[in-house]
């Protein structure tokens, strides 16, 4: 079976939210170029799960910071594991040894 298709929308905002008749109305919009507010989508949600929603959408961004927080650990150490480039390491060599001919 074909995976139906969703609208998606882009919005930098939310504009403005209101409540009427147990449901809340999240007006999204997005932030143009002269600071004008240009309304894009509005999502209505029931009152009784607006709670869930917002849990949910905080738990999607805590599990997302904190793969990229791993991945940008694991990048960093890997980075240290393999040292210093070999050219910096010549360099540094040739700073320690003693310079013949010079008293």
């Amino acid at each position: 079976m074909a995976e139906e298709l969703v609208d998606e929308y882009f919005a930098d905002l939310i504009s403005n939210v209101s409540h009427a008749n147990g449901v809340f109305r999240l007006t999204f919009a997005q932030q143009e170029v002269d600071n004008a507010v240009r309304p894009v989508v509005r999502v209505l949600i029931p009152a009784n799960q607006l709670q869930n929603a917002v849990r949910s959408i905080t738990g999607a961004a805590n599990e997302i910071r904190e793969k990229v927080q791993a991945q940008a650990d694991a990048a960093e150490a890997a980075d240290e594991a393999m040292g210093e480039p070999a050219a910096d390491e010549a360099e540094a060599e040739a700073e320690e040894k003693p310079k013949k001919g010079k008293k």
